[in-house]
């Protein structure tokens, strides 16, 4: 096997393949990356056998062939070649790597031992355009829970009625719930999916590629996202996902709207202290036309500041854990944001002006 490849183009698809390489593998294989060169194609294989990713790239082959080598190995060294231009031929039990005078030796495995990428037996299916889906993970799937004690709340629930889908991530302490809208009518369905797996998915789509859709194929057991060069399956997550509209406020004593970017300024300079409390909390003052942000550390000191803000109702002092907040000004798209509290002990919920698709809601910390 012999060929070349632009470095970007194969960094971008191994940060979306190698999400389905085995951690703690059963056996080696599990642990590789399958690369498959033929014509102007490289196929990229990588499969725990709970999901399963092909991803292709453009390549100029000049031999055509076959390997697998470790995925971890692979990516990291790919990522650190010097040159634009990367070249890969096989030779006794190794894959060479050459790029801009640095060069490199991977083991290579048995190509025909690695568990190739199935398509699971599917019923149904529904279409998507590539930037609604990303955009909607891209807004939610931040909200899931970072440990595996409750597998549930580690994938995204896909929520479908008529011709609107919603996507809801929570750990319990949070939630982010977004929806659009289908170019059509499906038949009503709610599915988890690991959120591991979208945020692959995510990384495969062009944030301007606005023309394509995804089609994604479901079962009881399996869901699959395909499009461009781009194929994934997954198993998904069993389990009965929480009723989340319960946990959204439907009324509120204290309104708030607040310039966005300058939120997001100074709760960032805020966290700096923030990071030194117990659960990194930071107090949230809201009254006086403005917004007193502060946290204090017995051992270090204190940090706040003060922005303008529109409030209406009563004032209120409630805190949070401040990653629950600068997460979701990430992902804030509108210039302007709205809060809606009731009191300290209450869930908080975070929207944009004229939009009814996106909602977040954050518990506070009682400090």
């Amino acid at each position: 096997m012999k060929f070349s490849c632009y470095k970007s183009d194969l960094t971008e698809a191994m940060q979306c393949a190698i999400r389905a390489v085995a951690v703690k593998p059963m056996t080696p294989i599990l642990a590789g990356i399958y690369l498959r060169a033929d014509g102007s194609m490289l196929e990229i294989q990588a499969n725990n056998f709970s999901t399963g990713i092909i991803t292709r790239i453009p390549v100029n082959t000049e031999v055509r062939g076959e390997v697998v080598v470790s995925g971890k190995r692979f990516q990291e060294f790919v990522r650190n070649m010097p040159d634009d231009t990367i070249t890969f031929h096989d030779e006794d039990n190794m894959l060479v790597i050459e790029s801009g005078g640095a060069s490199v030796e991977l083991l290579t495995m048995t190509a025909s031992d690695f568990p190739k990428v199935k398509t699971p037996d599917t019923d149904h299916s529904f279409r998507i355009r590539t930037t609604t889906l990303r955009n909607l993970i891209k807004r939610t799937a931040f909200a899931v829970a970072k440990d595996d004690a409750r597998p549930i709340f580690m994938g995204c629930c896909f929520e479908i009625k008529g011709d609107t889908i919603s996507i809801i991530a929570t750990n319990t302490h949070r939630l982010a719930l977004a929806k659009a809208k289908l170019p059509e009518s499906y038949e009503d369905c709610t599915f988890v999916v690991p959120a591991d797996a979208l945020r692959g998915v995510m990384l495969r789509i062009d944030p301007n590629d606005v023309e394509n859709y995804v089609t994604i194929n479901y079962s009881t057991r399996y869901v699959t996202f395909t499009f461009d060069n781009v194929f994934v399956n997954t198993r998904l997550i069993e389990g009965m996902f929480p009723p989340y509209e319960r946990v959204i406020p439907t009324s509120s004593s204290t309104q708030v709207k607040v310039e966005t970017a300058e939120f997001r300024r100074a709760v960032d300079f805020v966290a700096l202290m923030s990071k030194e409390t117990e659960y990194n909390t930071v107090k949230f003052t809201f009254g006086d036309g403005g917004i007193e942000i502060s946290s204090n550390s017995p051992d270090i000191g204190g940090a706040g500041q003060n922005i303008g803000a529109e409030i209406a109702g009563n004032d209120l002092e409630i805190s949070f854990n401040v990653t629950y907040i600068a997460d979701v000004l990430k992902v804030v798209e509108a210039k302007q944001l709205n809060i809606e509290l009731n009191d300290k002990f209450s869930p908080a919920a975070f929207t944009e002006p004229d939009n009814e698709n996106y909602t977040y809601i954050a518990t506070p910390v009682r400090a």
